[in-house]
């Protein structure tokens, strides 16, 4: 199958070819209307339609994909889906074999037919907003970073301060960036079933473009955003506003894959991370593998040069890289989407759990010796060890979370609890201390690790609950419920029956996104639909709300707060605290 993204000049390749066209709404009229007088040598044989209802349209008939799929039409066929939202459309011909799919789409077009070059720096727009406060409202000593993508695939980035201080956000807005890859070279390349279960190569792509993570340096110069495995860090210049898309890889040697939540060093404004041969993560989606070889590095952002300290094999998808309080040890995390043993749409959708269960393959992290260049590995008992996060005292121990959920085309698929782990760093072996979970703990997006009074806790989401857990003996400190929900109060992870059928994430606004901490540990600042909602560590209840503004981007990155993963001491100095 050739899928590619074209606008209508790209039409004239298709003279004198028998199409169908997906779509019934009125960009699919107008693309018609100009194909008819612009090329009408392209013959149109019949319409494709999310609607069951449509069946005939523009004096064609019109079928949905089961229907076509059934009367064997879309083998072989070309296919030019015209509708808006073109995504939806992709996604129905996954399990067929077109000859060719074009997404007839100037947003996409302009994506991935960038001139095959990755960016130069651009500049940056600065806009200062003062909070809303809800009346009561403390201030407290935080200051919080996130990115998101503003509506459509085409629109810009945004990178956020929340300064709770100084009760202002700080948004910098940039030109999103151009894929180097045409969607026809990344689908020649990489088969369709390589990818994650039911991902589409152009949803692959605009994944991998997505902003994970924005993370301010210890002198609050610069705000490096990074992307889920993409091609380059982005690098803002807070005084100046320039973005530099940093790579220093020749452009002959092909492009490179970065760890999506890199790392500071210290009280350094040097930023460490791990990339890979995009030519690896290729061939290992393709072979099953998903080895690469990786180089681990630490860029100085007052020079923007790099020092690569040491390389590895380890796995494909590395989802964050972080160094010890003491420098001593890197730890790696992958993500790896989890895909059921056969076929998946040959599968019923009640029997996915149970195949997954029965076939999925346990990850390991990695922890890098960085005197020694030692690499060992660490079987953890839960798949997608994602997210890990430093004691701010004992700078050998971390806690990992494992990802209970896996995206699936109706919705989401649970196999387990949350979990989190305390992981302590041995000379030359990484062992479990303790596990946090229960049938109820559905851990998805974050989990913050903070001080407060000299204990550390762990503040986790739970879609509507707050759990915050004592780090030292990994047991419930305090539960949070921030809203009832039938559903998440009464679900049981661990029972087989519960688990047999997706369900869908709640679209509430109870439903806690993420969670971060102030600099003291005394306020947990909740990430709602809408708004921050600031917890009292002492009171143990909500003290205020921070409202969000009407221009806010929708999609939430996982928030991060200044000097997270910092030492405790380091936390006090650099927020002034005694």
């Amino acid at each position: 199958m050739s899928l590619d993204a074209i606008t209508w000049d790209g039409l004239s390749e298709f003279e004198g070819a028998h199409v169908a066209v997906f779509g019934t709404d009125k960009n699919a009229t107008a693309m018609v209307e100009f194909m008819r007088a612009k090329h009408p040598g392209i013959s149109i044989d019949f319409f494709l339609s999310l609607d069951p209802q449509v069946t005939e349209y523009m004096g064609l008939p019109v079928l949905t994909v089961p229907l076509a799929r059934e009367k064997k039409m879309l083998e072989g066929a070309r296919i030019l889906i015209a509708q808006a939202g073109p995504m939806a459309a992709l996604h129905q011909l996954l399990d067929d074999a077109p000859a060719e799919i074009r997404m007839v789409s100037r947003q996409l077009h302009s994506i991935f037919h960038g001139g095959g070059a990755l960016p130069g720096p651009v500049r940056a727009e600065k806009k200062v907003t003062p909070f809303f406060l809800e009346r009561g409202t403390p201030r407290i000593p935080a200051v919080l970073t996130n990115g998101y993508i503003t509506d459509g695939p085409a629109g810009s980035n945004v990178f956020e301060l929340a300064d709770f201080d100084r009760q202002e956000y700080v948004t910098w807005t940039i030109p999103s960036p151009n894929c180097p890859y045409s969607l026809n070279e990344f689908s020649r390349i990489v088969p369709q079933d390589a990818l994650p279960m039911r991902m589409s190569h152009v949803a692959y792509l605009l994944w991998k473009r997505g902003i994970h993570v924005a993370q301010l340096s210890p002198s609050k110069r610069w705000l490096v955003g990074v992307r889920y495995n993409y091609f380059f860090l982005n690098i803002l210049d807070t005084e100046s506003g320039e973005v530099i898309c940093w790579h220093d890889r020749p452009q002959e040697e092909g492009l490179w894959d970065y760890v999506a939540t890199g790392d500071f060093d210290g009280d350094k404004d040097e930023f460490m991370f791990v990339r890979w041969p995009l030519k690896d993560a290729i061939q290992g989606m393709c072979d099953g593998t998903n080895r690469v070889h990786c180089q681990v590095g630490r860029l100085d952002l007052n020079t923007m040069k790099a020092e690569i300290l040491h390389e590895f094999d380890f796995q494909d998808r590395i989802h964050q890289c972080t160094i010890s309080g003491d420098g001593r040890y890197m730890v790696f995390a992958p993500m790896r989407v989890l895909r059921p043993g056969g076929d998946p749409k040959k599968l019923r959708q009640e029997d996915i759990m149970r195949n997954l269960q029965r076939t999925v393959v346990l990850d390991s992290m990695a922890t890098l010796d960085l005197r020694t260049g030692r690499v060992w590995t660490t079987r953890i008992p839960y798949p997608i060890p994602a997210h890990f996060e430093l004691d701010p005292f004992d700078p050998h121990v971390f806690y990992v979370s494992t990802h209970s959920l896996m995206p699936y085309a109706d919705g989401v698929l649970c196999f387990q609890p949350g979990t989190l782990h305390k992981m302590r760093i041995l000379d030359g072996e990484t062992v479990m201390e303790g596990t946090y979970t229960h049938p109820g703990f559905i851990r998805t997006t974050q989990h913050c690790v903070f001080a407060w009074r000299g204990v550390p806790y762990i503040a986790a989401t739970n879609q509507n609950k707050l759990e915050i857990i004592d780090a030292r003996t990994m047991t419930l400190w305090h539960c949070h419920t921030i809203a009832d929900d039938p559903f998440y109060d009464n679900a049981d992870f661990n029972n087989p029956e519960f688990l047999k059928k997706p369900f869908k994430l709640p679209g509430q606004p109870a439903w806690c996104g993420s969670v971060s901490a102030s600099g003291d540990g005394a306020t947990l600042i909740l990430y709602l639909a809408g708004h921050f909602c600031l917890f009292d560590m002492e009171s143990k209840t909500v003290t205020g709300n921070v409202m969000y503004r009407a221009d806010r981007g929708s999609h939430q990155t996982h928030g991060r707060y200044w000097m997270q993963n910092a030492p405790a001491e380091l936390q006090k100095k650099a927020y002034g605290l005694r």
